[in-house]
């Protein structure tokens, strides 16, 4: 029994002293590289996900403080008049910067509009207007984003003049 072991053990400890071919280490740090390449090019794309969703988060909030502001004017302020169309013309300019050590860069420059339209006389006076607000942004290999946020004010019977 002895002599069959003898063998066997021989050629195993033969086939582990040789290692690897130089055909395995290629084909290993080949499907490596592939890997790495597959992880880099991931990690890119969510990089450039995430600065675009930052930058649709701020013009949301942007968008949302204009409304603010509209809802806390009185109904009849001039402010609520109806534009006629997109207000300013070319957009007020808003920057977003972040902060580097001691130096605030601008990160992003977005362009505030709003349209207020009046809705149907009841009675000779306008109870209803509708307010559009409209964010527009450009990020590198997509120009012309924008987000807009809808609302109506309502002006109630008690305080219609």
């Amino acid at each position: 029994m002895d002599r069959l072991i003898r063998p066997l053990l021989r050629v195993r400890s033969q086939r582990r002293s040789e290692g690897f071919t130089l055909i395995e280490v290629v084909v290993a740090m080949g499907i490596l590289a592939t890997g790495l390449l597959a992880v880099s090019a991931a990690q890119l794309y969510a990089m450039r996900g995430g600065r675009s969703g930052r930058h649709t988060t701020d013009a949301a909030e942007i968008a949302q403080s204009q409304v603010e502001v509209f809802q806390r004017m009185d109904f009849a302020d001039p402010g609520l008049a109806a534009t006629g169309g997109w207000s300013p013309a070319g957009g007020t300019q808003v920057d977003r910067s972040v902060q580097t050590p001691g130096v605030p860069v601008v990160e992003q420059s977005y362009s505030l509009q709003w349209r207020i339209v009046n809705g149907p006389l009841v009675s000779g006076r306008v109870f209803l207007k509708t307010i559009d607000v409209q964010v527009t942004w450009d990020e590198p290999n997509r120009p012309g984003r924008s987000y807009t946020m809808s609302t109506m004010r309502h002006n109630d019977a008690r305080s219609a003049k």
